[in-house]
């Protein structure tokens, strides 16, 4: 009995595994994003300069059910930049702050494909991301530096997934001026439309906002705009 019961279990598998490799479409996908930090906290973050162009490339996996509703997922290389000014403390200390950082973003997202034509589908879906942001390299920062009556701006070089530290000129007992490092992990919502082209060629735009802060001191979560070719097999 075991034996009849265990080969229809597996001939009912054979059954289904094509049809679900028909609803499973991986997929590969590059592009270009715009980017910049919201800042919960206008007296200590500023933006400046306008949003920021990084890349994105990564890997798609779409599942459709029956009713055409979908569920969407993947794993993305995601470079994001941007332009502030920081002021966490009394004195203005980084009047131009450059950050580039890294980001492995795996997204989960339900969607609807409306199948407009044979050759063409448009797939609006929304969800939630979750990020990891690890280093990609050293940026600029601009110091005000404490000078008698006036002030001198010095250009350094920072880590923003290291912070940096630098000694205050003139205070006592040695102060410091700390700009502490960015948060590795971080998660958002997120909401995209993809267009299907002949079933394999893909165009689609993104948008991403963070809910958890990936800077405390200053308030900041991550927002950026995608717009990514594709080709899905």
């Amino acid at each position: 009995m075991n034996v009849k019961l265990s080969i229809i279990l597996i001939l009912s598998l054979l059954n289904i595994l094509p049809i679900a490799a028909q609803q499973v479409k991986f997929g590969v996908e590059a592009g270009a994003n715009l980017s910049h930090y919201l800042a919960s906290q206008k007296h200590t973050a500023e933006q400046t300069g306008g949003m920021k162009a990084g890349f994105q490339v990564g890997a798609t996996v779409d599942y459709e059910f029956k009713k055409h509703w979908t569920l969407s997922s993947g794993l993305t290389l995601l470079q994001n930049r941007s332009t502030m000014k920081f002021s966490p403390y009394m004195v203005t200390h980084f009047p131009k702050t450059d950050t580039k950082i890294n980001n492995l973003i795996l997204p989960l997202k339900i969607g609807y494909n409306f199948h407009i034509t044979e050759r063409f589908c448009l797939m609006p879906s929304i969800g939630l991301y979750a990020a990891y942001g690890f280093s990609a390299g050293n940026s600029s920062l601009e110091i005000v530096q404490p000078d008698g009556e006036g002030a001198r701006t010095e250009t350094h070089q920072w880590n923003p997934m290291k912070g940096y530290s630098y000694p205050i000129e003139g205070s006592p007992n040695n102060a410091h001026a700390l700009l502490t490092p960015f948060r590795h992990w971080e998660y958002g919502g997120t909401a995209g439309l993809k267009a299907i082209i002949a079933e394999h060629y893909t165009v689609s735009f993104n948008y991403m906002v963070g809910i958890k802060q990936v800077h405390d001191l200053l308030g900041l979560r991550n927002s950026n705009f995608q717009l990514n070719i594709g080709y899905r097999f």
